[in-house]
């Protein structure tokens, strides 16, 4: 298993609108397509990557909650491999498939509840089981719930121009990965 490169930072906020304009205006990464969640908010690009994912909240987040609700690693590895290692170091994580970019999430906690999303490329055979692990494990998924409590807000709730306006942008291409076999497409004899 190889972790290939920090693929992005989630950041939760209240003021979409505001925190896009920011990034794009000021930071000059411009918003991009994005999936097609169920829940607000934008993702930002530098070089063609979507460094930055702004998630919607429904209300401001209260002190002692993450900001940045997660970041996240590209994979090379086998995923099996993976959930086989993090069961055996007693960590606790869930699974999260994304169709639409072929691609599947393992969800980790570290030591002090900070949530790791782990990418990998799907093939639609991933076991998407939860483990929680020992009660110690337990207690650090319950830390990572609460570190992020307040939920994101649904796109058919949301007021933000952002929001409403991102599935003019399209859905990404799926994604790619270091190491990920291609078809090549053969000449006609």
């Amino acid at each position: 298993m190889t972790m290939a490169w920090l693929d992005h930072v989630n950041i939760r906020t209240a003021r979409l609108d505001e925190m896009s304009e920011f990034y794009e205006n000021v930071l000059g990464l411009k918003r991009g397509k994005r999936p097609p969640f169920e829940f607000g908010g934008a993702w930002h690009y530098c070089k063609g990557r979507a460094i930055v994912h702004l998630v919607e909240s429904v209300k401001n987040i209260p002190a002692g909650e993450a900001q940045v609700e997660h970041f996240a690693l590209r994979n090379s590895g086998s995923i099996k491999r993976f959930q086989t290692k993090l069961r055996k170091h007693d960590a606790p994580f869930y699974m999260v498939p994304l169709e639409s970019i072929k691609m599947c999430q393992v969800n980790v906690f570290d030591p002090d509840g900070n949530k790791i999303e782990i990418q990998f490329q799907a093939d639609g055979s991933e076991d998407l089981e939860p483990f929680y692990g020992s009660a110690k494990a337990r207690r650090r998924y319950r830390k990572g719930e609460k570190l992020n409590k307040t939920p994101p807000l649904r796109v058919s709730k949301s007021k933000s121009k952002i929001s409403k306006s991102n599935k003019k942008l399209g859905v990404p291409a799926p994604l790619k990965f270091p190491g990920a076999k291609t078809k090549r497409k053969t000449k006609a004899a």
